[in-house]
């Protein structure tokens, strides 16, 4: 025994020290998990267009909040100019030390790199969206945009004469030279042309889905589609390499960049995330900022990167094997330290005195029952599917930003308790609470006082025919749907035909007349009115029950020792029925919170928010604004509530031994 006991002893100091070193493991390669470098840039606005020149090491950036382009080197802003529209894309003749810059407003500019100085304007007097320029630097490709779909292509000679004008009917997402005499352009039917300098059409690749952007590296064009494929292409529109993104997330592709060599591929989305893919086209890293990814440039092995926001950053591509290495070492480490912590904890159990003999107990009853065990997997995974899983999602997306508006994985982003502050700073949280303790207090003194006499009244009454007559006749509206009832109401409160007017009218009391629905002081002692004379079935067959369950012979005891009824009622017959009221008090205060389908028939919450309650609040979140991260988390306080009045109620209805 003591020899086994030393054993354990050893496997759990063994498994303590595999945990630490594990967690070591983890943390040291976690640590060395990031190829994303800061370049120091600050515009102070959102970015939307980069180029860099890496003979000079100068990086150039083109606003889309200021309208701005600048120039850095080192950190530091080298020169800056404003136009009237934000930059679209930016490319460099380097032979000749000039920036060409396609803006927005309908100009093309051409700056002298080293100072700034501009050098020309070209007018398009279109939105311009994309700008090359050819090897032998003395042409300029541009493609506009005029509308939503209709687009133009232009070649220009660095003096600003038209050298070549395409009308298009198809929207362009960009252009690139393929050669000194020929250009290639993207549209959104998925196609990449060819032309040369008359505007003739040379040939075509269809790629079946939208093109996003297009770039040339070196001699080879860069696409990327729509659905996060994207393409390399010789001079002659040879197809030589494609992949495509492993888009779990649905992010929407927006941009793609490339090193120097195009040995890795850089994938920017609408969400900010960059999913890099290798010379195999396979995914190695993904990079995620809080803005979308806008523009790509290369610097050597590195991929320098911009978005709709103010940063400025590279991916270092010389470390990424490393760094995917890494990545695989620390998912494995971090599970062989988990794994490593339960075989501590399981030991640390087989050491404390009396718990290996309970689980072997244990296990041996459960052996023992395997079958029924077995057979009750299946129901506890579709409990979990249909049931538990809901509610498990709602408790992750309430602490979410999930809508319409950022519907994939992708988009969702946490916020923390966002969503749970916001309940208090909107108003209608607190407002429908208001009305949700109004409406929980009468509807618990309706169902503890009408139902509870119409079922002393019943089972007082002589003649068993009699009782079920009036058993009948009390629980047949049961048979109505809550829907047909409430719609019901809505014709009673009418203001024109309702009965009630019309009843107050016929008696002389037409001053007393209201719209009950539309009155903010009337309006939710209208909701709560709904249902006289209040006789809730369901509560009535319950005490109806309960009292059946008391019996005659209590009865005939108190009446010898001189009980009256009312005696026999007030003092044995309500607290020998504390069960019921228990079990009718918790489910009504639980419908009440859940329940807003009456409420919603009859006013949608109005006027105002005069009879606004949670679970509508919810709902009209989840049906009509969209905002499913904020109704999540309206619908765990519910949760909480709901839960925290069903464990109340299993403590007050708790058994106790004799």
């Amino acid at each position: 025994m003591n020899k086994w006991k030393n054993r354990k002893l050893l496997f759990l100091i063994l498994a303590i020290a595999l945990c630490i070193v594990f967690a070591v493991l983890f943390l040291y390669t976690r640590s060395r998990t990031e190829a994303v470098e800061d370049m120091g840039i600050s515009t102070g606005a959102m970015n939307n267009a980069l180029a860099y020149d890496a003979e000079n090491d100068v990086s150039l950036v083109g606003t889309n909040s200021d309208n701005m382009i600048y120039a850095y080197k080192d950190g530091e802003q080298l020169w800056a100019d404003q136009a009237k529209g934000a930059f679209s894309q930016i490319v460099l003749a380097e032979n000749k030390g000039l920036v060409v810059a396609g803006n927005q407003d309908g100009n093309v500019y051409i700056y002298n790199l080293e100072d700034g100085t501009l050098v020309q304007t070209i007018p398009v007097q279109r939105r311009v969206v994309s700008v090359d320029v050819n090897d032998s630097e003395d042409e300029i490709a541009v493609s506009t945009l005029t509308g939503t779909s209709k687009a133009n292509l232009y070649v220009y000679d660095f003096n600003g004469e038209t050298l070549t004008s395409i009308d298009s009917k198809v929207k362009i997402s960009g252009v690139s030279f393929s050669g000194d005499e020929t250009f290639v352009a993207g549209n959104n039917r998925g196609e990449i042309i060819q032309y040369d300098l008359e505007g003739n059409e040379l040939g075509s690749v269809s790629t079946n889905y939208s093109v996003i952007q297009l770039f040339r590296n070196g001699n080879e064009i860069v696409a990327v589609c729509k659905d996060g494929s994207y393409y390399f292409l010789d001079e002659n529109l040879k197809i030589v390499r494609k992949g495509k993104t492993d888009n779990t997330l649905q992010a929407v592709p927006e941009s793609v960049g490339t090193d120097q060599n195009g040995n890795y591929v850089a994938v920017g989305t609408q969400e900010g995330y960059i999913f890099v893919l290798d010379k195999k086209d396979e995914p190695v890293y993904t990079v995620q900022e809080d803005q979308s990814i806008a523009s790509f440039s290369a610097d050597g092995s590195s991929i320098l990167y911009t978005g709709n926001g103010d940063f400025v950053k590279k991916i270092n591509t010389d470390g990424i094997s490393d760094i995917t290495r890494n990545r695989k070492i620390s998912k494995v480490s971090f599970i062989l330290m988990i794994l490593s912590m339960i075989a501590a904890g399981i030991l640390l159990l087989f050491l404390i005195p009396g718990v290996p003999g309970k689980l072997a107990k244990l296990g041996k009853e459960m052996w023992k029952a395997r079958m029924a065990y077995i057979l009750l997997i299946p129901g506890l995974l579709l409990m979990w599917f249909f049931n538990y899983r809901g509610i498990f999602t709602a408790f992750v997306r309430a602490f979410t930003n999930w809508s319409t508006e950022n519907n994939t994985l992708a988009e969702i982003q946490f916020i923390g308790l966002d969503n749970f502050k916001k309940m208090f700073t909107e108003g209608y949280f607190l407002t429908g609470m208001s009305n949700l303790l109004l409406l929980l207090v009468t509807g618990a003194v309706k169902v503890l006082t009408v139902p509870l006499i119409c079922a002393w009244l019943c089972y007082s009454a002589s003649g068993n025919k009699r009782k079920y007559v009036h058993r009948f006749l009390f629980v047949l509206p049961i048979v109505v749907p809550g829907v047909i009832s409430a719609m019901i109401w809505l014709k009673i409160y009418d203001p024109n035909i309702g009965l009630i007017n019309e009843l107050l009218t016929k008696i002389g009391l037409s001053n007393l007349t209201r719209v009950w629905l539309g009155d903010a002081d009337t309006a939710i002692w209208a909701v709560i009115f709904m249902g006289f004379p209040f006789v809730n079935a369901m509560a009535f067959l319950v005490y109806y029950g309960g009292l059946l369950g008391i019996g005659k012979d209590v009865e005939e005891s108190a009446v010898v020792d001189g009980a009256n009824r009312w005696n026999i009622f007030w003092k044995i017959q309500i607290p020998l029925l504390r069960p019921q009221f228990r079990v009718m008090l918790t489910l009504t205060l639980i419908g009440t919170m859940q329940n807003f389908n009456e409420i919603y028939i009859l006013t949608q919450g109005g006027p105002g928010k005069a009879t606004y309650v949670p679970a509508l609040e919810l709902y009209f979140n989840v049906s009509q604004f969209g905002r499913y991260g904020y109704a999540c988390a309206l619908g765990v306080i519910l949760f909480i509530m709901t839960m925290a009045i069903t464990l109340l109620n299993l403590k007050l209805t708790k058994s106790k031994d004799v």
